[in-house]
């Protein structure tokens, strides 16, 4: 027979150095056409070679729904069977996706015989008793549930207990252990960016397993963190499941922010990301390379308004000859839908570029002929008039390979002395290449 251990009402663990376990039906359950008389007899398992563990949790009722956990504890020794438990309370394991693993009726401990001439079942206002529950390895938590009411009376989680136990028991063959780390976090972008445009910012993530147990699953974090003068969308960390992470085999995962300036100057954004097992049974002793944070400078430039050719309605560009004039703007903030103020007066001239968008994001472009700047009012962009302004009118050389013949707009990027230092500026006109 089956011994029966003294928590079958929820009182407690027993210790006991033998149990009679019997085996699943399906190993040890004759054909149903032999004689019962040759039946296969319950096995006889010393206790301390069985493996079979329970979660014993102690729950303090103040009311029928009001509950208050005293302890959670793993307890090397097998749960006892919940058949036949009569329909008080329903007891719900599940893993950490909240997709449930067993569920079963329980006594519940506010319910009690009394013996006043007659004997009989009373509930009582409060009270406390323990649950014991069979152990798995992917238990993550336990929900309480008053039958009668539909209503969840206490929600239990598991995986601290269950990482403390394992932490101690690194030998129990339920645990597992697993070094996972994050090796490198690398993001990458544009040279730089333009005040008001958003640019994507991808980031690849390389987790890895260095062991001893796996394939282990895994939950990485991925979170963003900006510095005043940039938005990043999406700001919110968001975890996602590596699964089978192989020891010696590491898992790149990448994501794309889109990062917009609101000030000039360099500002800088931070990417974390972190693993830990998504099992609590597996331990992960070495957390010191269990996150990793790289931090990514965006050079944030002023937009500014350009003339190539001033004078010139259609701004016709030859390749491979002549020198193309174009003039930088001194505006005021709000002129040409321009953000801030900028005087073009303040510009590097050796610092500034021509070319496509593209080339001078890749850090490409063409250098000022003269090798200075040439400070004067220029034509405003209806190629007629002049306002007060002091502007400053740069000069390129050729434009084989920065620009090619279908290309519909020149652009320059430069630095020039700004409220708080060097700063960047970027503009771009319309061209007609010849």
């Amino acid at each position: 027979m089956q011994r029966k251990h003294m928590t079958y009402w929820g009182l407690g663990v027993a210790a006991a150095t033998l149990a009679i376990v019997a085996l699943p039906l399906t190993t040890v359950q004759a054909d149903t056409t032999e004689d019962p008389g040759t039946a296969a007899l319950p096995v006889i398992v010393d206790a301390a070679t069985d493996p079979a563990k329970a979660v014993v949790v102690r729950l303090d009722f103040a009311s029928r729904t009001e509950t208050s956990v005293q302890s959670v504890e793993v307890s090397i020794q097998r749960a006892h069977s919940h058949v036949g438990d009569p329909p008080l309370l329903r007891l719900t394991t599940a893993d950490a996706d909240g997709v449930p693993i067993e569920v079963m009726n329980a006594w519940s401990p506010l319910w009690v015989f009394t013996n006043d001439g007659q004997e009989r079942l009373e509930i009582q206002d409060s009270g406390s008793g323990s649950f014991v529950v069979p152990f798995a390895a992917n238990l993550a938590s336990l929900t309480v549930e008053d039958i009668e009411l539909g209503q969840t009376v206490a929600d239990v989680d598991l995986e601290g207990p269950i990482q403390d136990f394992c932490a101690a028991n690194p030998a129990d063959p339920d645990c597992l252990e697993a070094d996972l780390g994050v090796d490198s976090v690398s993001p990458t972008g544009p040279l730089f960016a333009v005040m008001g445009d958003a640019v994507d910012v991808p980031v690849a993530s390389v987790v890895s397993n260095a062991g001893p147990d796996g394939p282990i699953d895994a939950e990485v974090t991925r979170s963003v963190v900006a510095d005043p003068g940039l938005t990043v969308v999406p700001s919110a960390a968001d975890t996602v499941d590596v699964t089978a992470l192989a020891v010696g085999s590491p898992q790149t995962l990448e994501r794309t922010y889109s990062v917009t300036c609101t000030a000039p100057g360099v500002h800088s954004v931070s990417f974390t990301t972190s693993i830990e097992p998504k099992l609590a049974s597996v331990v992960d002793a070495n957390t010191a390379n269990d996150s990793l944070t790289e931090a990514f400078e965006v050079d944030c430039a002023v937009p500014v308004t350009i003339n190539i050719q001033p004078g010139s309605t259609t701004n016709p560009v030859k390749l491979n000859s002549g020198v193309l004039p174009l003039a930088v703007l001194t505006t005021s903030a709000g002129e040409y839908g321009n953000p801030v103020a900028f005087d073009a007066t303040t510009i590097d001239p050796l610092s500034v570029k021509f070319g496509s968008e593209s080339v001078l994001l890749g850090g490409g472009g063409g250098t000022e002929s003269h090798r200075k700047g040439h400070p004067e009012r220029s034509l405003e962009l209806d190629e007629r008039t002049k306002d007060a302004d002091v502007d400053l009118v740069l000069h390129f050389g050729p434009r084989t390979g920065v620009l090619d013949p279908s290309d519909t707009e020149g652009c320059v990027f430069g630095r020039f002395d700004g409220p708080d230092g060097s700063t960047a500026f970027f503009g771009c006109d319309v061209v007609h290449v010849k």
